[in-house]
């Protein structure tokens, strides 16, 4: 049996939980699915230019578990590019540092464990699809 993940330290909301093509209408698109762990590591490391060190001791996670998030992080928004999906942003053992602000979440710790944690590809035609 697997260990449980440790929750990751999240301070930014990410301002929408979908991207996808232009001009594609969603509900005709797969998606994969971004972790918001991952989208973290990506927006430390690459959008704000922490060394990686840095970025794991801003998440709470050791330096190798961060080089894990932010190589699947990376693989999953390629992957999304590359082959003209859907990405969704959700999910990941995550937790918000003491004091922060996240809008319609009450100050302190918040946990979301739903994802999987693996990227997965998913088809908007469903059940709970138009």
């Amino acid at each position: 049996m697997a260990r449980p993940q440790k929750p990751r330290v999240v301070s930014d909301d990410v301002p929408a939980s979908y991207f996808k093509p232009q001009g594609i209408p969603l509900v005709t698109l797969r998606e994969v699915v971004l972790t918001r762990d991952g989208c973290e590591a990506l927006r430390l490391v690459d959008a704000e230019g922490f060394d990686q060190q840095e970025a794991a001791r801003r998440m709470g996670v050791s330096r190798s578990t961060l080089s894990r998030i932010l190589a699947e992080a990376r693989r999953t928004t390629a992957t999304a590019i590359s082959r003209g999906l859907a990405l969704r942003v959700e999910g990941g053992a995550i937790t918000r540092p003491r004091g922060a602000d996240c809008g319609h979440r009450p100050a302190g710790l918040h946990t979301d464990d739903s994802s999987e944690g693996d990227a997965q590809t998913v088809d908007n035609k469903g059940p709970d699809r138009p």
